[in-house]
């Protein structure tokens, strides 16, 4: 298998190889931290999918699992010392939109800190691209300044100032990190990408012509732009005004709109003005970027800018799959147009929309 070959099988694995009901392949917590103003104890709430909690604890001893990755330090004056726990305990969540359970951790941190470090060691062993979003209420801070901190392996500790929100700088560096990360994580939101980029690469079908670098940035730009668009629209509308469309067939839908643009690619003609579909895809798109966000949460302090960061990421993250798989595959359709049609446009879309189809089924049923 030649190079270039090689190179079109690894790129659909990575957009095709998910799991069927859930497309975002790294596992996640969900968490509040709360230490209130007059000191006293710190909790720690933290949610848990059902199916990411039998990974952190096989053996069925989950609060013990949880609370010895846990770890609260106080700084009072120029002296740090550990907050003693006092509690832990895990129950089930009925209010979660999936099986989920919660952790309540808490912590004898006392009156009279003016800092805390906090430590997250919880699942990183069994998943390194584990990432725990926490919303935090502490010290002075009122409800409008909370502001979110995320734990992952290159970041299990962080010190919060008790007195002093987080400056927005920084909340707007993390949410840019985040949109980039979700999207890269997010092998539906790939797959969607990977199709319409196979067939940017060549020009008419059955047989279909390379195109030129030209033409393939072009059409490339077309429909990258018509899709940030639309999600940046849906995306904006509803974490602004939460509810204004109902969420519950957006996972769904997602999996529908990658299906479609994939079975697309395997039509005898090229469909004509791809980039009207892929704006109104795009729309959905951008309600299943809210839904992360919704779970994530977002700062009310700095709402917009954090919203904005986020959506920037999501570009950043999209320009670098651009950027990496559209210079491979020109080259491919280039060097051998007959084959690329064959494995590349043909053979990739009929994995990329079976991936679809097969997403779209389950969470159909999940839904139900």
């Amino acid at each position: 298998m030649k190079a270039r070959t090689a190179a079109l099988v690894l790129f659909a694995t990575a957009v095709a190889g998910a799991p069927a009901a859930r497309a975002h392949q790294q596992t996640t917590s969900f968490a509040e931290i709360a230490y209130p103003v007059d000191g006293g104890d710190l909790l720690w709430r933290i949610r848990f999918r059902a199916a990411d909690l039998v990974r952190a604890a096989p053996a069925g001893n989950a609060a013990a699992v949880i609370a010895s990755g846990l770890r609260v330090s106080a700084t009072r004056g120029d002296v740090t010392g550990p907050c003693r726990r006092t509690a832990a305990a895990v129950a089930p969540d009925p209010s979660a939109p999936e099986p989920s359970s919660v952790f309540v951790g808490r912590y004898a941190c006392g009156a009279g800190a003016r800092a805390l470090h906090l430590r997250y060691d919880v699942l990183f062993d069994r998943d390194p691209y584990h990432a725990s979003y926490a919303r935090l209420a502490i010290g002075d801070a009122p409800d409008d300044d909370a502001a979110t901190v995320v734990f992952y392996d290159r970041q299990r500790e962080v010190t919060l100032d008790v007195h002093q929100p987080e400056p927005l700088w920084r909340t707007a560096l993390m949410y840019l990190r985040l949109g980039t990360a979700h999207i890269l994580s997010g092998a539906d939101h790939l797959a969607f990408l990977a199709a319409l980029l196979l067939a940017a690469a060549v020009r008419g079908r059955r047989p279909a012509r390379p195109a030129t670098t030209r033409q393939a940035i072009g059409a490339t730009l077309g429909i990258v732009s018509a899709f940030t668009v639309a999600h940046s629209i849906t995306l904006a509308a509803q974490v602004l005004h939460p509810g204004l469309v109902p969420t519950r067939w957006v996972e769904p839908a997602i999996a529908f709109s990658v299906a479609f643009v994939a079975a697309e690619n395997l039509l005898p003609r090229a469909p004509r003005g791809r980039w009207a579909l892929v704006f109104g895809f795009g729309l959905v798109h951008g309600l299943g970027f809210a839904s992360a966000l919704r779970e994530i949460g977002l700062p009310r302090r700095g709402l917009v800018l954090s919203l904005v960061s986020f959506n920037l990421g999501v570009e950043l993250g999209q320009l670098l799959v651009v950027a990496l798989a559209l210079p491979i595959l020109v080259a491919a359709a280039r060097r051998d147009p007959a084959r690329y049609e064959r494995w590349g446009l043909r053979g990739l879309s009929g994995a990329i929309a079976l991936a679809g189809a097969v997403w779209l089924v389950a969470r159909v049923a999940a839904a139900h």
